[in-house]
């Protein structure tokens, strides 16, 4: 699926005219601060926009996108779900809003919305996420979701959690991520 909606949002492909904001986002200190390896130059951002504009689109790869607003369009932020990098079997959400949209539920209307995909459309058993063990706001987010700690594991950055979700547990909570 391309592009779909929550309440507020629309999630659609990233195209040309979101490409200051795709690299804007990803330069930006406070939004990267607890994202993989941290904020990125902009050249290095715009290498990403290039790979996935001129590589993962075209090879069918359309499982990441641009966060709009529906009622104005604005560019919100990004929204992700791929295969970890560490273990290509695990299949991870991933969300980055601009600083001027925290704290208006945004990030859980995205998991949430991630997590229904994950289940409904690419027929998964489990979702993931990633999270940095002092990142407290996304923990919330995803524990709100249902998922909980599956385990602690550490890369070159430090110590981070895996969070994760069975579709089975899905199906038992009655109030997912309200």
């Amino acid at each position: 699926m391309e592009n779909f909606a929550t309440e507020r949002l629309i999630l659609t492909l990233f195209d040309e005219s979101l490409r200051e904001d795709f690299i804007r986002l990803f330069t930006d200190d406070r939004v990267m601060k607890y994202v993989d390896k941290g904020v990125l130059s902009p050249e290095a951002a715009d290498v990403l926009w290039r790979r996935l504009i001129d590589d993962f689109y075209p090879k069918g790869i359309k499982t990441i996108w641009a966060v709009l607003g529906k009622e104005d369009r604005r560019f919100i932020g990004y929204a992700a779900i791929r295969p970890r990098p560490e273990i290509r079997s695990d299949i991870e959400i991933s969300y980055m809003l601009r600083e001027n949209e925290w704290g208006k539920g945004y990030a859980t209307e995205i998991a949430a919305r991630l997590i229904e995909f994950g289940f409904d459309e690419l027929k998964l058993d489990a979702v993931y996420a990633t999270v940095d063990t002092d990142n407290k706001p996304s923990i919330h987010v995803l524990e709100k979701c249902g998922m909980s700690v599956v385990r602690t594991e550490y890369d070159e950055q430090g110590e981070f959690y895996l969070y994760g979700i069975r579709a089975k547990q899905r199906l038992v909570k009655k109030d997912f991520c309200n």
